[in-house]
């Protein structure tokens, strides 16, 4: 075990693992979490002319 932490923590290649690592986590939750969302709030169809943004 102490190899293992030795090797995230001491070298160039463990923080590489430990950064890409992290970064495909919070991809995978922001996924998960992106289709849920899409699942409770479903797409209402396209806007009418009359309702456009106040930008717009």
């Amino acid at each position: 075990m102490d190899a293992i932490f030795s090797f995230l923590f001491g070298t160039r290649a463990g923080l590489a693992v430990l950064f890409v690592g992290g970064v495909a986590l919070f991809g995978l939750i922001a996924f998960v979490m992106e289709k849920r969302t899409h699942k409770l709030y479903v797409d209402r169809g396209p806007k009418k002319e009359d309702e456009d943004g106040f930008w717009d």
